[in-house]
């Protein structure tokens, strides 16, 4: 993930020249965070607190900051920036089909030129193709689940934001989001600041797929029972076939036809059963399996199981 960043980075310098960036790539079915990465950003808190004003949706899909033109909007933000040392700072949500694959964020030091509305203008225009960029990214990665013996983990988070309780195997998942090095708790909850937001917004539990070194895992969070102030569990496990499959469809862009012929093979049918189920010839069947395996990447059925249900 910070290779990809560092690219997007460089490519996007060329016509936005920027000294530091936030990259947030989203889980395409609850649009929910599922990676990050930063470069000479904000400190892990800022990053944290910026989750808020995106998680209630008064975000736009290119939204500019500049510290001394005050918006009482983004008063607490324009604060932060000035305490880390940034200008001004560029926000492109990342789209393309009418669905959000991620965030960017680009920022300027104190003492450059502030992004102006030209570079808010061109921003607009990189939005689209660094969102497909950002899928391709996903879908070119080797489609695995986490394997199957890896224990559940359990992450606390309080109203203020603090971990209070994490298992062993709960802060290796937090970790998977930026495997080069340690972190301490406040970059931990970096990892997690937008189901937690969710989670206490809705105050209904929310789910999201991690795209991790070792497989995809699940994060499911809910408001602890009778917390009124916000405090979540958050829970890791390796994420399922039957949870994977909504996510795999749209980084994939499996047809509902073929994601429906893949549910039915998850469930163990052969060939010949899905046809007679879906009223389908077989031939029909076993093409849209040959395009399953080319957009997945695999070769066979049984590669495809074994992938996805380890």
């Amino acid at each position: 993930m910070p290779e990809l960043g560092a690219m997007i980075s460089r490519e996007v310098a060329r016509v936005v020249p920027h000294d530091g960036h936030i990259l947030v790539g989203m889980d395409p079915v609850t649009s929910v965070g599922c990676f990050l990465t930063t470069q000479n950003s904000y400190g892990p808190r800022v990053v944290s607190r910026m989750s808020i004003d995106y998680a209630l949706g008064r975000s736009s899909p290119v939204r500019l900051l500049v510290r001394d033109t005050p918006d009482r909007r983004y008063g607490t933000q324009l604060h932060n920036m000035a305490t880390e040392g940034f200008d001004s700072e560029i926000r492109i949500e990342l789209t393309h089909r009418g669905r959000a694959w991620g965030v960017l964020v680009l920022l300027r030091e104190r003492g450059r030129t502030p992004f102006s509305s030209t570079d808010t203008d061109t921003a607009k225009y990189l939005a689209q193709p660094l969102a497909s960029a950002l899928k391709r990214f996903v879908a070119a990665t080797p489609l695995n689940s986490a394997r199957s013996d890896q224990p559940p983990g359990l992450i606390i988070i309080t109203h203020q934001d603090q971990i209070t309780v994490a298992t062993p195997a709960g802060r290796e998942a937090l970790r998977a989001f930026t495997p080069d090095r340690p972190l301490t708790d406040d970059e931990l909850f970096t990892s997690i600041w937008n189901i937690t937001y969710r989670t206490r917004r809705t105050r209904a539990p929310v789910v999201c797929r991690v795209l991790a070194p070792q497989g995809w895992i699940a994060m499911h969070a809910q408001l602890l029972d009778g917390s009124t102030a916000g405090d979540v569990a958050i829970t890791t496990q390796p994420a399922s076939a039957e949870l994977l499959l909504p996510a795999i469809t749209a980084w994939h862009d499996i047809t509902p036809r073929e994601r429906t012929v893949l549910g039915q093979a998850l469930e163990g049918l052969p060939a010949k059963h899905i046809a007679r189920r879906l009223d389908l010839s077989q031939h029909t069947v076993n093409d849209h399996f040959k395009a399953i395996y080319r957009k997945i990447g695999v070769t066979s059925r049984e590669e495809l199981i074994t992938r996805l249900c380890r």
